[in-house]
């Protein structure tokens, strides 16, 4: 067996989790990936939305190489069916490029999940952006 195995068997993650690392900006920004399995040489894979590459495989002990820990798991609670289909969803998407404010990873996993295009995170820090600019603007009248 190999790490990636380990680490998904010991998160106890099954197809459609989705799993958050750190990203960037002090760890608070999360990077977000779907888990979609095993292969049959017991790799555990996520797929992910990535700045410059777009939506790819990766196997989970190199995205954790790259951003550290795992910082939480949101269990999916859908049957197998509907994890397979979760599966086949985010599959299909491989190769979609990606894009900060459009379609980063979160608006991927969310977009596969619940087929709603929504990334908490950029509505976060563009509400922060426009306090900033109302506050600059209101000092320089």
């Amino acid at each position: 067996m190999n790490n990636s195995y380990s680490l998904a068997v010991h998160h106890g993650l099954q197809p459609g989790d989705r799993v958050l690392t750190h990203k960037s900006f002090f760890g608070i920004v999360k990077h977000h990936s779907l888990y979609v399995g095993m292969d049959t040489e017991w790799n555990a894979w996520v797929i992910e939305n990535v700045a410059g590459e777009g939506v790819r495989w990766t196997r989970l002990d190199e995205l954790i190489q790259r951003n550290g820990h795992i910082t939480s798991i949101e269990r999916y609670c859908g049957t197998e069916y509907q994890r397979t289909a979760v599966v086949n969803q985010a599959l299909a998407r491989i190769g979609m490029p990606y894009d900060a404010l459009s379609y980063n990873c979160e608006h991927f996993v969310n977009d596969v999940l619940y087929g709603r295009r929504k990334s908490n995170q950029v509505e976060v820090f563009g509400g922060l952006a426009a306090l900033v600019l109302a506050v600059v603007v209101v000092r320089n009248l």
